[in-house]
C-alpha cells in the first residue's frame, strides 16, 4: 500500500434492482415507501445493516421485531462472517460467506410480513 492509495476490498451488490425483486418483503421493511429515499447504496450487505437497526431499535410492531429477531441475527452473522472475510483479504472465505448471507435473507424473507 502506496503513501497516498489505500487499498479496500468491498462486497457490493452488482443488480440493486434483482435484489429487490428478490427480496420485496424485506426491501419494503428496511426502506418503506414513505420513508425518505437515501443516496446510499441499497445492496444487500446494507439491506441486512438496515433490517437489524429497525429490529433492534424497535421500528417495527412488536410481533414484527419477535418473528424477524432470530433471522436478522443469522443475517447479521453472516454479514459479519462475510466483512471479516473481506477484512482478512480471503477471497474464498467471502465467497462462502456471501453465499450464507443471501442464503440467510431468503429464509428471513419467507418470515416477512406482507407490505
Amino acid at each position: 500500500m502506496g503513501e497516498y492509495i489505500q487499498i479496500r476490498v468491498i462486497a457490493q451488490t452488482f443488480d440493486q434492482e434483482a435484489a429487490e425483486t428478490r427480496y420485496p418483503k424485506l426491501y419494503a421493511l428496511a426502506w418503506p415507501v414513505e420513508a425518505t429515499p437515501g443516496d446510499s447504496h441499497r445492496g444487500l450487505v446494507e439491506l441486512a445493516a438496515t433490517l437489524d437497526d429497525r429490529v433492534r431499535l424497535g421500528d417495527l410492531p412488536a410481533p414484527e421485531r419477535k418473528a424477524l429477531t432470530p433471522g436478522v441475527e443469522k443475517v447479521m452473522a453472516a454479514k459479519a462472517a462475510l466483512e471479516g472475510a473481506l477484512g482478512e483479504r480471503d477471497a474464498k472465505a467471502a465467497d462462502q460467506a456471501s453465499y450464507q448471507l443471501e442464503d440467510a435473507l431468503a429464509e428471513l424473507e419467507k418470515l416477512a410480513p406482507r407490505p
